[in-house]
């Protein structure tokens, strides 16, 4: 998620830069207006007229209202030469936290550290609640009596290093973890019909009780992976599992990457509705 963040950020600065170069490429086409004051004059009806005058004159001459070039070039110049200010100020500081960022992930802050003082076992976080940590408990008690499904496909590390199947599983996986959300990572779900593997099963925290499951669905663009997975849906649906329900459904681009806008879609309304309250 940080990643993408500082990725956005560097897009956002070359488009503030290359608005930045034009609006100084305005500025100095509209040189003939530097220095001009405007002085508002409202008349009776309402519209508003100007007089001006250059810097070391000392009085005002009328120049007419909104509609004259003067006194658009003058109020253009004085606007972008604000907002170049502005743009020049915000670009600087991105700039400066682009150079300073450090990713303060595991590999990252290890390498900052001697090798006796690595973190090679993870970060343990746990959830405050007691109703929280009791669901935690046996939920992962139950978990436990299950062989992993294809162990050997768990090759993507996550915060607390929990090896997951795919990085958009691990976007997900470390934005929940990052948050203190209570949940298990592919809980077995045995149902009359079949038995399912969601690949997160959250703790809701309105009421402590409800269950919410996150199947992330990251190859749709796949023909073999879209109809196992059509199928699947159905029998959720079958179980009762409703998309926006008891359950959501999120996938990939087409082209590949994940935006977690829909994970804090999903928390704010079905597991921490105060959590990105303004």
């Amino acid at each position: 998620m940080v990643g993408k963040a500082i990725h956005l950020l560097r897009q956002y600065l070359k488009y503030n830069e290359d608005l930045y170069q034009k609006q100084i490429a305005r500025i100095n086409d509209l040189s003939e207006f530097r220095g001009i004051e405007l002085h508002p004059i409202r008349s009776s009806s309402g519209r508003c007229f100007y007089s001006a005058k250059k810097k070391g004159e000392r009085k005002y001459k009328y120049i007419g209202g909104d509609e004259e070039p003067i006194v658009k070039g003058i109020k253009e110049l004085r606007y972008l030469e604000k907002s170049a200010s502005v743009l020049e100020k915000n670009n600087r500081l991105i700039r400066q936290l682009l150079k300073g960022y450090y990713p303060a992930n595991m590999k990252s802050i290890n390498s900052l550290l001697p090798k006796v003082y690595q973190n090679t076992q993870g970060i343990n976080y746990k959830a405050d609640n007691h109703k929280a940590l009791a669901w935690k408990e046996k939920a992962c008690a139950y978990k436990a009596r299950f062989e992993p499904y294809k162990p050997e496909q768990l090759t993507i590390p996550t915060i607390d290093n929990t090896f997951v199947r795919s990085k958009s599983e691990a976007l997900i996986y470390n934005l929940l973890v990052s948050l203190g959300i209570t949940f298990v990572y592919e809980l077995p779900l045995k149902t009359k019909t079949r038995m399912f593997l969601p690949d997160f099963t959250i703790l809701s925290e309105i009421d402590y009780e409800t269950e919410i499951i996150i199947e992330h669905l990251g190859m749709m663009s796949k023909e073999f992976y879209r109809n196992e997975n059509f199928d699947k849906i159905i029998d959720y649906m079958k179980e009762n599992y409703v998309q926006g329900v008891n359950i959501y459904y999120t996938f990939d681009y087409m082209d590949g990457g994940l935006d977690l806008t829909c994970i804090f879609d999903i928390i704010s309304l079905k597991i921490r509705p105060s959590c990105f309250a303004s």
